[in-house]
């Protein structure tokens, strides 16, 4: 008994359940349609709906447990943009802007490249196209790179022999020289303009043969550099070369065979020889140097084979070959002599 009274008691404290009106059963008479708002006859018709009737209805229609009747967008309010918020708000990562200028990127004006411009050191304006370097770098430029030239010099040689050694004489000469040589250039020490860039400083290996009067030949083999002083194709440089000469063969004056000396083989000590000149765009060069050889003049070795310590200054023109002015001096040089040149017996 206890236990059906409050069973009873519970179930009549409970308070009743609200349950959605659609999923009730109701009876046809108990759904009523939505009908438009009443206008009076002097209201133009508009179809924008105030903002006030709008929180009424809408408050009316909750109240009344009714689902709300959608509305149609108001075509002004979609027409106006919505006003812009910052990326922080809107959640945006990156924002496109317009650009400058004609619109077309990088969206740099002019006034913006002139201040880059000053802040690396650059000319106001940008530098035009660099010239094209004719002779495929066959003759030096300092647009080139890596090169192989052809050298030939003529010159003229005062030349000198050691005398008598207990008297400290020397015989001295006017004589000539022709040489010719190849280099090898790598640049060492580079520049850049823009895009452009331009060889400051080569060295390299060199080797070649040297002529003189009465068919003394030496070889030699060392190193050249240039250094540039410009940019343009006649730009000025400096070169310098040092080289160890080692004799190849002589011709003796004083041993006659029919009208010309016999040209024999003669090895001697290695000496050295060594120039600087200036050069104008890689076409040829003013030069001045000189050689020494040592002298080969032990007990054992026989008298006629041995050589008294001798050298010459020389200055001439050199350059390379393919533009012909320095292998036309040299090839003179060189006929003259072997034609008139003899060293004094």
């Amino acid at each position: 008994m206890i236990a059906s009274a409050l069973t009873l008691l519970t179930l009549g404290l409970a308070p009743d359940v609200q349950r959605p009106r659609g999923l009730e059963p109701s009876a046809p008479s108990d759904v009523v349609a939505p009908t438009e708002p009443t206008r009076s006859p002097d209201e133009p018709a508009d179809a924008t709906t105030e903002p006030a009737d709008a929180s009424t209805d809408a408050s009316t229609d909750a109240t009344a447990g009714d689902p709300p009747t959608p509305t149609d967008p108001d075509p002004a309010a979609v027409s106006e943009p919505a006003a812009e918020s910052s990326p922080a708000e809107s959640g945006e990562t990156f924002r496109v802007v317009a650009g400058n200028g004609d619109g077309a990127p990088p969206y740099y004006t002019k006034a913006d490249l002139d201040a880059v411009r000053r802040r690396h050191g650059l000319s106001p304006e940008p530098a035009p196209d660099p010239r094209k370097v004719r002779w495929r770098c066959l003759i030096a430029d300092p647009l080139c790179g890596f090169t192989i030239e052809m050298q030939a010099l003529g010159a003229f040689a005062p030349r000198f022999r050691q005398g008598d050694v207990r008297e400290r004489s020397a015989r001295r000469w006017s004589s000539g020289r022709a040489q010719y040589d190849v280099w090898v250039n790598l640049p060492v020490l580079t520049e850049a303009r823009g895009r452009t860039r331009y060889t400051r400083m080569t060295l390299g290996p060199k080797a070649g043969a040297i002529f003189s009067d009465t068919g003394d030949t030496w070889g030699n083999l060392g190193i050249v550099g240039r250094y540039w002083l410009g940019r343009g194709r006649f730009a000025p440089a400096i070169e310098f070369t040092s080289a160890l000469a080692f004799k190849i063969a002589h011709r003796r004056t004083d041993e006659l065979a029919g009208s010309q000396p016999r040209y024999e083989m003669q090895r001697g000590p290695v000496g050295i020889t060594a120039d600087v000149g200036l050069s104008i765009g890689g076409y040829a060069a003013l030069v001045f140097g000189g050689q020494y050889d040592s002298p080969l003049a032990r007990e054992d070795v026989p008298e006629r084979f041995r050589t008294q310590a001798s050298g010459m200054l020389f200055v001439g023109l050199r350059g390379n070959i393919l533009w012909g002015g320095p292998a036309a001096t040299a090839v003179m040089a060189h006929g003259l002599t072997q034609r008139f040149g003899q060293a004094p017996r």
